[in-house]
């Protein structure tokens, strides 16, 4: 290969870089003439791999099948695994130099496009599951009406109960997931301003605890005159991680949340703690993915549809702030979240 050649190689090894396309050149025993770092990163391969087999460093993989065809040089795109332990995968393209037997070979990560597929599909999976049985209620009860029911005051306003209640589950179900569809797409608006969340707190306070007699709220706010927020964010925010304290820590005496806040300097951190069960270390990420539901023996009949999380995940994030959770003490979860203090 002469200077001009191996000048041009490094251009399009350093290009492809830049666009985490992965570039390939072997002669025709399989050894490396040049890789680029996207493709070592890709294959689990060191930067010192030029000079190396292919065939000998990556030994038992679909590449080394894909290298090995008799017909590589006019084979059409493949799309292959990575290594095991990436999880990843890879579109490939060959061209094969008829002149120098050099195989160049290039990887595009389509690991995205996979996940955002089965994203998809869970998606519907779950909005279906999710919308069936308020249907099937809805349903059943109108039949029952409309075969005569009507007639029975009694069982009529039991079915008609039935029908508002389940209706009322589909309109918030489609609400959520409108509210995380518009935040997802980056069309949610937000007006950032600097606010005093604690009278939203407060508000919110008054508002569950004239409807729910069996919930006592303990307030620690601290620091928290002035932040940089979307009221009406802040304040769905409040309302989900609320619910699910009532969701997760309920018990025969009733529910206790503490709701406190702590100035860390240029930030704010707000605390809502429960006095249920936990969250399992390995599940306190999963509990923020969209339809993911903590099943214990306290919410296994429980109503809700898993998106409230996600959507507390989502305007914190737009609000510049970031979100977690922890054990509580001696037992529940502390929900945490951070924002942004007006200089």
């Amino acid at each position: 290969m002469n200077l001009s050649s191996q000048n041009e190689n490094r251009s399009i090894t350093s290009l492809l870089s830049q666009m985490n396309i992965g570039f390939l050149v072997l002669d025709k025993s399989g050894t490396i003439i040049e890789i680029n770092s996207s493709s070592a990163n890709f294959l689990d391969l060191s930067d010192n791999a030029v000079g190396c087999s292919i065939i000998e460093l990556l030994k038992s993989h679909e590449l080394v099948d894909l290298i090995r065809s008799k017909n590589i040089s006019g084979m059409s795109p493949k799309e292959i695994s990575g290594p095991k332990s990436s999880g990843r995968k890879f579109l490939v393209t060959t061209s094969l130099d008829a002149k120098s037997d050099e195989l160049i070979i290039i990887m595009m990560d389509t690991t995205r496009v996979h996940k955002l597929e089965s994203m998809r599909r869970d998606f519907i999976t779950n909005i279906s599951h999710e919308l069936r049985t308020p249907l099937s209620v809805i349903r059943a009860n109108a039949e029952s009406l409309v075969d005569g029911a009507l007639n029975d005051q009694r069982a009529a306003k039991m079915f008609s109960e039935a029908i508002l209640k389940n209706s009322e589950k589909m309109t918030t179900l489609l609400s959520d997931i409108l509210n995380l569809a518009t935040i997802e797409s980056g069309e949610y608006s937000l007006e950032i301003k600097e606010s005093n969340p604690e009278k939203i707190i407060d508000d919110t306070i008054d508002e569950y605890s004239r409807n729910f007699r069996k919930i006592s709220f303990q307030r620690d706010l601290k620091g928290s005159k002035r932040v940089l927020i979307d009221e009406y964010a802040f304040k769905q925010v409040i309302i989900n991680l609320i619910e699910n304290a009532i969701k997760y820590g309920s018990s025969e005496k009733g529910v206790e949340i503490k709701i406190k806040s702590r100035d860390l300097g240029s930030q704010i951190r707000f605390e809502i703690e429960d006095t249920g069960d936990g969250i399992p270390s390995d599940m306190r990420e999963k509990v923020f993915e969209r339809f993911f539901r903590l099943q214990t023996k306290k919410t296994s009949a429980n109503i809700g549809v898993g998106l409230g999380l996600a959507i507390v995940k989502n305007l914190i994030n737009l609000m510049g702030g970031s979100v977690g959770n922890e054990a509580a003490y001696p037992k529940g979860t502390t929900f945490w979240f951070t924002l942004n203090l007006s200089s």
